[in-house]
């Protein structure tokens, strides 16, 4: 019994002196909010890496032109339905809508579907609930610019999914995207 005693109490004062040990290691309440802060912004930043690259509002170009021919809002969030708005003046003053279904940053690519009731929110529009895939990488020719190129346009989920980048990105400005140049869209500031 005696010796059961005597572990019982070397035991507690083991546990004791560990956590006065640890007293050692706690840090200042400023230095814990300062660490939870920190915490804070590196998870808003992992969080922001699952919005799209393009979400903002930009001025579309045909390949080298220096006139806007649309203005075009991206909002996407990973996991969600996103929209892609144009508003054009140099195609008759239309304005054209699709539903960004998902996108790949590190790929470049993003897969849009046209409403199915209204189409792409033009009139005529004969490929309504139909998919296109576009595919963007950055300008390294100017800050804040990408070059798109849509790939496949008014296919079922399944072939705009499995279509590959069939493009060719040598000289985006004036070819490369089929039988054209690339679009160019640089942030509106």
């Amino acid at each position: 019994m005696k010796q059961t005693l005597l572990k019982t109490l070397a035991t507690i004062g083991l546990l004791l002196s560990l956590s006065l040990c640890n007293t050692g290691n706690q840090v200042s309440e400023s230095e814990a909010n300062e660490n939870l802060l920190l915490g804070l912004l590196a998870g808003s930043a992992i969080e922001s890496n699952k919005d799209f690259a393009l979400n903002g509002v930009w001025n579309s170009f045909t390949g080298n032109g220096t006139t806007s021919d649309t203005l075009t809002t991206f909002s996407a969030k990973f996991g969600q339905k996103g929209l892609q708005l144009d508003d054009s003046s140099g195609f008759g003053g239309y304005s054209s809508c699709y539903i960004i279904i998902e996108f790949n940053n590190s790929e470049g690519s993003f897969i849009t579907q046209n409403p199915e009731n209204n189409g792409g929110c033009f009139t005529g529009d004969t490929n309504k609930g139909k998919y296109n895939k576009v595919f963007f990488f950055k300008n390294t020719a100017k800050e804040n610019s990408f070059w798109l190129c849509t790939v496949a346009f008014g296919k079922t989920y399944e072939e705009a999914k499995a279509q590959t980048d069939t493009s060719t990105k040598t000289n985006p400005g004036s070819s490369g995207c089929g039988a054209s140049a690339f679009s160019r869209y640089d942030r509106k500031i």
